[in-house]
């Protein structure tokens, strides 16, 4: 059972009844979950983070409801992780372009 945490738990119930009590994930974590219709199904162990989790945790403190959404630990992980990697080269290739002139 998925219960609110101690401290957040009006906005984690806001954002989870929004999601339909499921993970929000559409695929960021890397898997296509095409037997679900493209969106994680998981109802276990929802966390309520950024939708886009490139953000620096100043950033998603203090964002509101509607930049949230549900994540499950399955597809949290890896979704992080491509989303740190993709911002990490979006800002290489800035620098480098920055460099030319």
């Amino acid at each position: 059972m998925t219960r609110p945490p101690i401290v957040g738990g009006p906005v984690w119930s806001a954002v989870t009844a929004r999601e339909g009590g499921t993970c929000g994930c559409r695929g960021e974590c890397g898997r296509r979950h095409k037997d679900t219709g493209g969106r994680c199904t998981r109802h276990d162990g929802l966390i309520v983070g950024p939708r886009d989790l490139s953000v620096s945790l100043a950033v998603a403190v203090a964002l509101d409801p509607a930049g949230l959404t549900t994540w499950c630990e399955r597809c949290h992980g890896p979704a992080r992780s491509a989303a740190k990697a993709a911002a990490g080269s979006a800002r290489a290739a800035e620098s480098a372009t920055e460099a030319l002139f």
